[in-house]
């Protein structure tokens, strides 16, 4: 090769000078006889650049992700760049020795509030193939440099809150974390609900630290509005559980805006159960069949729809906003999920339940169920107001106290400010009812009793507007209202 690029020079000094046609065609000939002997040592130099991008978080490939690649020495200057595929892949050909920034732009950044994430790789020569895989920082890198190093192994829910309306960033209010702790004391063994309040920030984030990643925990949004000609609004209620190994949770949320006036009456985020907007979907096993019968309730509304015999389902006249829903099937163990709602529109959502629990065969039971609590005795009486499973299932009430707002005897005084689907509920002339639960009174009322029973669990309600027209053994409290809650193990 040496030996042609001499010969190449010596031509070209030879035809130096000349000004006819044929040395300017030997000078043309001189130089691509150059270039021929020269592209090859250039070509050997040059690499191909290919790796994947994933997101660290949910371990699902990125795709649709923008890789560019810029000398670091001037990392103002044109690069190159390309998109990643459907399963997350690149690639970058022809790239010189040197060193070089890689990194990548995708939508999930902008939403976890980070910039481009880049690293360095150097280049040698010879080398041909270059696997250069990029990723999110890791969940506990995440958690570190928003939380602060920690020493248990809590986590972090970040995520930003948006209007359901016209999605505008919500810039005032705060997203709530519940979740209920077990502890053991002298008395033995007790649940205490326990919740994080996170500031809502101007551009709309939030980041709620030290919640646990090994329980369940209830999340919803809430506004703050100087606007006197709205309500403050609120999210619904969801659920939401931490991916195994994996301490940092990502969730935006919806809030519905509202028209009532903050300074009406009951006005304090009011909750609307109906409106315009619409949910279609689709229930299947985890084989991918579809699932008949399925019963599908939107919690915070007064809609259950059943899902047809290809586990298709819609539902009209919906609430705005992010909002919980539950499935239950015969045959499979029910789910919740979550589904964000905008007003005149549909949003659709695939539901698995997952394998088919076992299941026991038929027993062949002989006799009623027993009742513990004289519940149906008393019904039957016909004294006092009463309320079963069925009753407060067919009203779609998420609480205790939100069943309650049907009895005559008591009436609803706004809202609990620590949870909006929760009225207080208080007796004639404002006063505070004693509360019993499977015959034990509560010490802190009827408040408390939400905190550490699900509405599934109970089985019946009675209300009685005075102690006197009480149960002999539930009249030694108080003056007001008398208001016993059964369970399912009391009232079958």
């Amino acid at each position: 090769m040496a030996v042609a690029k001499s010969e190449a020079i010596g031509q070209i000094t030879r035809c130096v000078g000349a000004l006819n046609h044929a040395t300017k065609f030997c000078v043309l000939l001189s130089f691509a006889t150059l270039l021929i002997c020269t592209i090859p040592s250039v070509l050997i130099a040059q690499t191909n650049v290919s790796g994947f991008v994933r997101d660290s978080l949910s371990g699902k490939p990125l795709a649709g992700a923008v890789i560019q690649l810029v000398p670091s020495a001037t990392p103002w200057a044109a690069g190159r760049t390309v998109r990643s595929d459907s399963i997350g892949r690149y690639a970058v050909d022809t790239v010189a020795a040197g060193m070089y920034l890689i990194g990548f732009q995708h939508p999930r950044l902008d939403s976890l509030g980070l910039d481009a994430v880049s690293r360095t790789i150097s280049i040698d020569r010879g080398i041909r193939i270059l696997r250069a895989d990029l990723a999110l920082p890791s969940g506990r890198t995440f958690v570190t440099s928003l939380c602060g190093e920690r020493t248990d192994s809590s986590g972090a829910i970040i995520g930003r809150v948006f209007n359901a309306d016209d999605q505008a960033t919500v810039t005032a209010g705060q997203v709530v974390v519940r979740w209920t702790d077990l502890r053991v004391g002298t008395s033995g063994v007790r649940r205490v609900p326990v919740q994080v309040a996170a500031a809502v920030g101007t551009d709309g984030r939030y980041v709620a630290c030290g919640v646990p990643t090994d329980a369940p925990l209830l999340v919803q949004a809430r506004s703050r509005n100087a606007d006197t000609t709205q309500a403050p609004g609120a999210s619904g209620e969801i659920e939401l559980s931490f991916a195994s190994n994996v301490p940092l949770l990502h969730r935006d949320l919806l809030i519905a805006s509202q028209e009532t006036p903050a300074n009406a009456p009951g006005a304090a985020r009011v909750i609307p159960r109906q409106g315009t907007a619409r949910i279609a979907g689709r229930v299947t096993a985890s084989d991918g069949t579809p699932v008949n019968n399925a019963r599908i309730t939107i919690h915070g509304t007064d809609v259950a729809v059943t899902s047809d015999s290809t586990g298709a389902f819609r539902a009209n006249g919906l609430p705005a906003g992010t909002r919980a829903l539950e499935v239950m099937a015969l045959g499979y163990a029910p789910i919740r999920s979550s589904v964000d709602l905008r007003p005149n529109r549909e949003s659709t959502i695939s539901l698995s339940v997952g394998a088919k629990v076992n299941t026991l065969t038929g027993v062949e039971v002989v006799g009623a169920p027993t009742d513990r609590s004289g519940f149906t005795k008393r019904r039957a009486q016909g004294l006092g107001f009463f309320l079963d499973a069925n009753t407060m299932e067919r009203r779609g009430a998420q609480n205790v106290a939100q069943a309650l707002t049907a009895a005559p005897t008591l009436r609803g005084n706004g809202f609990d400010t620590q949870n909006p689907s929760r009225p207080i509920i208080s007796g004639r002339n404002n006063c505070t009812p004693s509360a019993y639960l499977d015959g034990q009174l509560l010490r802190d009322g009827l408040g408390g009793i939400d905190d550490v029973l699900t509405i599934r669990r109970v089985g019946g309600v009675e209300v009685y507007p005075s102690p006197m027209e009480a149960p002999a053994q539930f009249r030694g409290v108080g003056s007001c209202a008398v208001i016993l809650v059964w369970t399912r193990s009391y009232v079958p």
